[in-house]
């Protein structure tokens, strides 16, 4: 006989799973942070979004965070996330984490008038690449913030890259131009 706080517990499950399929995650995902079946997430998945649920492989790629259009919002995410997962503590799960640092991180990005880069199914796949250490924050010795990085670059004296081309400026190391603006 299942006992209150199993049921407790299964419930929070499913409430868990309507919520990141509603924030548009893949069925994989889902049943990985919630460990529901399959087969039920995709039925889950057709009646709440009134359509089969997307195929294909999830996101598995760590370089593509580092791509410059997608590292400042992934940086941005971790820093987010990072601080929810502080907040909520122990006594809640890496899936309420994700959801509720997700939802912020999207929030902070309209609201700047930015069309979002990272899907829930990359702040997943971001979150277990810090995880394992493929990933890591790293500090940048010009601005101070922090920004994703491998970690085979890791090294003393990080810096981003506005911070390096804004050094490569000042110290007159900045190619010379001609006029046209070829060099």
């Amino acid at each position: 006989m299942a006992t209150k706080r199993d049921l407790q517990q299964e419930i929070r499950r499913y409430r868990q799973a309507e919520r990141l399929l509603e924030l548009g995650a893949r069925v994989p995902v889902v049943a990985d942070l919630t460990h529901l079946s399959s087969w039920f997430l995709r039925k889950l998945s057709l009646e709440i979004n009134g359509e089969s649920p997307r195929k294909g492989q999830v996101p598995n790629s760590d370089q593509w965070y580092l791509r410059r259009k997608h590292l400042l919002q992934s940086s941005l995410f971790c820093q987010i996330y990072s601080r929810v997962k502080n907040l909520v503590g122990e006594e809640e799960d890496a899936c309420t984490s994700l959801m509720e640092g997700y939802s912020q991180w999207r929030d902070v990005i309209l609201s700047c008038g930015l069309s979002p880069c990272l899907t829930l199914d990359r702040a997943w796949w971001l979150v277990k690449s810090l995880e394992m250490r493929h990933l890591q924050q790293c500090r940048c010795q010009g601005c101070q913030g922090l920004y994703v990085q491998p970690w085979s670059r890791l090294r003393q004296g990080y810096r981003c890259d506005p911070c390096r081309q804004r050094r490569q400026r000042s110290s007159g190391n900045a190619p010379l131009r001609l006029q046209g603006g070829k060099p």
